[in-house]
């Protein structure tokens, strides 16, 4: 479902990027058995993976953690392992029917009218306004479709052994008892005297961890239908005319009247009339109320949901209470039980259509639809006007502004990753960074967001990324260097003290032969303890990577803990819980079985690649 509205939204997700990318590339980083995946279209896709991160992370996203050479592997691989699929459902004859396609559509909340009925109207105009075109938007979703059957099918071919799962329990369950030595860096002495020489030494071999970021100053001016519609002064009276004139379509559901009728029905029950009378009579469902309301013998999923939770828990001979759904109200009788199967009988009342009362929140639909028709009348010509003038006009958007009355907007002074809303959209980017914007100091080109939303940026400041001078740094490189020389110390101390408890010391006597080091005695945990226990998770994680003590020899590993610091870790001994949870294993089952399920999905795709013609050429991005 949201896969479908995402198509709507993002129109460069990875998923059949080809298909809304076009233009030459200056290389070609794969060939994947005869099509090429352009630079401009993995560019673009790794682009739209980088936003995706930083929507998902929010304020802990940092860029450094994902640099562009490791997302653009990661995101070609994607793109050949989609191709490979795409080719393999097409070679399989796999696809999905218009009726397949539509049905999905039709479940899209985004393309429902107040009533909650799919509506062809607003499908078109959401489609319309997100610029996207209709045969390639469902060309898009009977892939997705096909691709989702494969993938059901590659999953519904794995499975959990029993054994699996208790194992799985019985390692979860298993307890562990551990003692930890901890070693603590900021309590080794500060060497106070570090020679200039040092500093300079430090400095120059670490000249990328001393330098500024690329910031740039980004101006643009944006041509909207919808900014320019919302100028547009519409009279009452106009307002007044159109909502007159296109009554029918502001109707809405009159559930009020029809919960007052069927209740009125269910009255005339409670006092004696027949059930099946009053469907002949009174029932709008015209089929059935032939037959006093008879629909026969209905399973889950063939009516209405709001219909089938009540109709499957009333008792044999009981009628329900008004059932509402998108039709209206409902009176059902449960008449007969047949396994999963139900007999029921039914009296509909239906929810007609009334006029909208033309109130305030009516009046601005109304005035902005009007506002819109009215500025579509001239918004092409208003585009050419655009266009032309941010090319005559290259050095400045001033005239582009003046042209058509539009403001110029400015991100201030940022970080490439600092780039958000429009100007953070893949094409936007692409063409801030591009020869002609950021070194020619040129407008960019016109670049089209949607059908009716178009922007022109130009580079108004640039700060290329430039070396610190270590003066301006000394400061920070004495820090660096004094905490590297109290890593340094430290880790010698564990290293000994590790070879110590190997040979049989006891971490007591080590806790008193070096000061700056904290003897934790030994505790049974297990490897959810972390926080009941208050022990560090990356001790707790250490303690079970190690192997099975034996009986008169611990096991002995290093930790390194979030803080900097470092932990000898002693496992003594190990009891093993046998555990029979009924919903922990259903739990694990589970997890185990997603587990299997994407192992197998990759070995199809390394299937898929290993017998597949592949070149790739993978050089710095250039775009």
């Amino acid at each position: 479902m949201w896969g479908i509205v995402g198509l709507i939204i993002v129109p460069f997700a990875l998923f059949g990027v080809q298909d809304y990318i076009t233009g030459g590339a200056k290389t070609v980083p794969a060939v994947v058995n005869g099509y090429e995946i352009s630079s401009a279209q993995l560019t673009r896709a790794v682009q739209a993976r980088k936003q995706q991160l930083e929507q998902q992370l929010g304020s802990s996203y940092n860029p450094d953690f994902f640099p562009t050479d490791m997302l653009r592997q990661q995101v070609l691989d994607e793109l050949i392992a989609r191709q490979l699929i795409s080719e393999f459902t097409v070679n399989s004859n796999m696809s999905a029917s218009p009726q397949q396609v539509f049905a999905d559509i039709k479940q899209v909340p985004q393309f429902k009218d107040a009533s909650g009925n799919f509506s062809a109207k607003i499908y078109t105009r959401a489609l319309k306004g997100a610029g996207r075109d209709k045969a390639v938007f469902e060309a898009n979703i009977a892939r997705d479709f096909v691709l989702n059957q494969l993938r059901e099918g590659v999953f519904n071919s794995t499975f959990v052994l029993p054994y699996e799962v208790q194992q799985t329990q019985n390692l979860l369950n298993q307890q562990r008892e551990i003692g930890y030595l901890t070693f603590a860096k900021l309590q080794y002495k500060k060497n106070k005297d570090i020679s200039e020489e040092a500093l300079k030494k430090y400095y120059k071999s670490h000249l990328n961890a001393y330098r500024t970021q690329e910031k740039v100053n980004i101006e643009y001016v944006e041509l909207d239908i919808n900014a320019v519609a919302a100028k547009i002064e519409i009279e009452d009276k106009a307002i007044a005319d159109y909502y007159e004139s296109n009554i029918s379509h502001y109707t809405e559901k009159d559930y009020p009247a029809a919960l007052v009728m069927i209740n009125n029905v269910r009255r005339r029950i409670d006092n004696g009339e027949s059930f099946e009378a009053l469907a002949k009579k009174l029932s709008a469902d015209k089929l059935s109320g032939k037959k006093g309301g008879d629909i026969g013998f209905i399973s889950k999923g063939i009516m209405d949901k709001a219909f089938d939770a009540v109709a499957f828990k009333l008792k044999k001979g009981e009628i329900s209470k008004p059932v509402k759904d998108k039709f209206g109200y409902h009176l059902i009788k449960l008449v007969e039980i047949k396994g999963d199967e139900r007999q029921v009988k039914h009296i509909q009342i239906k929810a007609v259509d009334k006029s909208k009362d033309l109130n305030v929140t009516l009046r601005a639909q109304i005035k902005a639809e009007l506002q819109l028709q009215e500025a579509e009348k001239n918004f092409f010509e208003d585009v050419e006007k655009f266009s032309t003038l941010a090319y005559e006009n290259s050095g400045s958007l001033e005239a582009v502004a003046a042209g058509l009355d539009l403001d110029i907007k400015s991100s201030g002074l940022v970080l490439r990753q600092g780039l958000k809303g429009i100007l953070s959209s893949p094409q936007v980017s692409s063409a801030i960074y591009s020869k002609q914007v950021l070194s020619d100091h040129k407008n960019s080109e016109v670049i089209e967001l949607k059908d009716t939303h178009m922007i022109v940026v130009r580079v108004k400041e640039h700060q290329p990324a430039a070396q610190k001078v270590f003066e301006d740094v000394k400061a920070d490189v004495a820090k660096k260097v004094t905490l590297e020389q109290q890593t340094n110390a430290m880790k010698a101390d564990v290293n000994a003290a590790f070879q110590k408890l190997t040979s049989g010391s006891k971490g007591n006597e080590l806790a008193a032969q070096y000061k700056n080091s904290k003897w934790v005695v030994g505790e049974f945990v297990s490897r959810r303890s972390a926080r009941q226990s208050g022990i560090p998770v990356a001790i707790i994680q250490q303690s079970f990577s190690l192997p099975r003590p034996a009986a008169d020899k611990p096991s002995i590993g290093i930790a390194d803990l979030p803080t900097g610091d470092q932990a000898i870790v002693v496992v003594s001994a190990i009891k093993d819980v046998n555990q029979t949870d009924t919903a922990e294993s259903s739990a694990i089952r589970e997890q185990l079985q997603k587990i299997n399920q994407n192992v197998e999905y990759l070995g199809f795709e390394q299937y898929l690649k290993d017998n597949a013609d592949i070149s790739i050429n993978l050089g710095k991005d250039t775009d």
